[in-house]
């Protein structure tokens, strides 16, 4: 689990990584909504995602964060995005939940609304 987990972090890592245009130029390549911010997260997040989404879903870099010392993973709702996302959302608030390591699996251990990042 641990493997996977690290795996899955360093994957998100290069993700964030800029790619060069094939002619060299400084011209930027990365996409800031990609699903496959959300493919290597452990199954039990990918299926609440699933859950909440009514199509497919896309995520920013900062979609989520893995705390290796407290085994828990961060999803901000407010980085996702997908189609039926609007009732994770009040007013100025966006739903985040946290993911805590039980055993080899992963389980929702919490739920609150913070203010959204822009």
């Amino acid at each position: 689990m641990a493997m996977r987990t690290s795996l899955s972090v360093l994957f998100l890592l290069l993700c964030s990584v800029v790619a060069a245009d094939a002619k060299g130029s400084a011209v930027t390549k990365n996409d800031p909504w990609n699903p496959h911010h959300i493919d290597d997260l452990p199954a039990e997040i990918r299926q609440y995602i699933a859950e909440i989404c009514k199509g497919p879903p896309s995520a920013q870099n900062d979609f989520a964060t893995y705390s290796p010392q407290e085994k828990r993973w961060r999803i901000n709702l407010e980085c996702l995005r997908c189609d039926g996302l609007g009732e994770y959302r009040r007013g100025n608030q966006y739903l985040d939940v946290d993911f805590v390591a039980v055993g080899s699996r992963f389980r929702l251990a919490r739920k609150d609304y913070r203010d959204c990042g822009f």
